[in-house]
């Protein structure tokens, strides 16, 4: 039997790009996965607001990757109460998956200051880390030194095409009725012009 490699790409996605289907392609070749998991964050505990409903990015992020069957849209978080923890969702896919290889998938940027999230330890402990490029952010040595020899062994250096672009960037373009083509994907492009996400303006994280 073969062990499956299943990728775990959380976040807000609001909205999702071309920036993020490109690191979650890449980082599925490279590291051979059989399916890589966006998973969506309904409260994200780095972040005190979000711009669009949660019924609005779920619709979004399912428009982005329906055409990419490797790619599977994951809501597993939206039945937890409290902040959405990395940790608590790489357990409930060590339960889901047994024996499955499992790579969290994070930016440079993220890795910087992963020791300051909540059980660190625990998250390398079920899955390795696929660590993806990060535009104008350098992985230096300092930021590996804080990790044990053997935790190192379970940090994969992907290297990605750095592309520069951000949800935040997207919304201001947005609110500025500049164009967004090619920075999303088609679908979720339709969808925004459609559905109008954005309109409301923020609401806060409870």
């Amino acid at each position: 039997m073969v062990t499956p490699r299943i990728g775990i790409f959380g976040g807000s996605f609001d909205p999702i790009h071309l920036g993020h289907l490109v690191i979650a392609s890449d980082i599925c070749d490279r590291l051979q996965l059989d399916a890589v998991h966006f998973v969506l964050a309904p409260r994200p505990p780095h972040k005190q607001v979000l711009w669009a409903s949660d019924e609005d990015r779920r619709a979004m992020l399912e428009h982005a990757i329906a055409a990419d069957d490797r790619f599977v849209p994951d809501f597993r978080e939206f039945g937890r109460t409290g902040p959405s923890w990395s940790v608590d969702t790489v357990a409930s896919f060590a339960d889901e998956f047994p024996g499955a290889v499992l790579f969290f998938i994070m930016g440079s940027d993220s890795l910087a200051d992963f020791h300051s999230w909540r059980q660190p330890e625990r998250i390398l402990g079920l899955a390795q880390l696929a660590v993806a490029a990060r535009p104008g952010v350098e992985l230096s040595t300092s930021h590996l030194q804080r990790f044990t020899a053997s935790d190192r062994d379970r940090i994969a250096r992907v290297d990605t095409p750095e592309i520069a672009i951000s949800s935040t960037m997207i919304r201001d373009r947005i609110r500025e009725h500049a164009s967004i083509r090619y920075l999303v994907p088609e679908a979720v492009e339709a969808y925004i012009v459609a559905q109008h996400p954005y309109d409301e303006g923020p609401s806060v994280i409870e």
